[in-house]
């Protein structure tokens, strides 16, 4: 019988999707204002669409992460209780 581990796995798996998505995030940013610069008169150029955009594709790709990320800490939890026991 395998123990139910399933919610603090979640609970982990998400933080660290949203850590990455928080990244991304931070790395757009940070590329916008190096290429436009912190004193850009346009307030909505294709730049700010472009990262709009991937920002929007990014959203579709936290579930998708969050189960990679999950799947490996089972796989990891398992390893180590195999090696334990």
């Amino acid at each position: 019988m395998r123990p139910t581990t399933t919610p603090p796995f979640a609970f982990r798996a998400w933080m660290i999707a949203l850590l990455i998505g928080l990244v991304f995030i931070g790395l757009e940013y940070g590329l916008r204002l190096e290429i436009e610069g912190a004193d850009a008169t346009d307030t909505h150029s294709g730049l700010d669409l472009a990262l709009l955009l991937g920002g929007y594709l990014f959203m579709f790709c936290l579930k998708p992460i969050q189960k990679v990320v999950q799947r490996k800490l089972c796989r990891q939890t398992a390893r180590k209780q195999h090696a334990d026991g």
